[in-house]
């Protein structure tokens, strides 16, 4: 997807960064990876997929300019979770 950057860690997460406006990273979880969820602090936003094993946790915002309404931002995270989706379905 033009515009995303997605990164992984190799357990389960990584980052995504977009550079379009408004231009973000953010860390990102996918599955049930709850432990690591529970040691999430701030903002977090959570696409559920099609159940536990395959959702994507969005946080640690950093955000270059200002910051988008919350439609636009929900908009922005869902096409971050598409992006993810799209990076860890190439790698299996």
């Amino acid at each position: 997807m033009q515009g995303w950057r997605v990164e992984g860690t190799g357990c389960g997460g990584g980052t995504v960064h977009y550079d379009g406006p408004p231009r973000f990273a953010a860390r990102w979880l996918s599955g049930g990876e709850l432990d690591a969820l529970a040691a999430i602090e701030g903002a977090c936003w959570s696409d559920a997929g099609s159940g536990e094993a395959d959702a994507i946790h969005l946080y640690g915002f950093t955000w270059s300019g200002p910051l988008p309404s919350q439609a636009e931002f929900d908009r922005l995270m869902a096409r971050a979770a598409r992006a993810i989706d799209a990076w860890i379905a190439a790698r299996l």
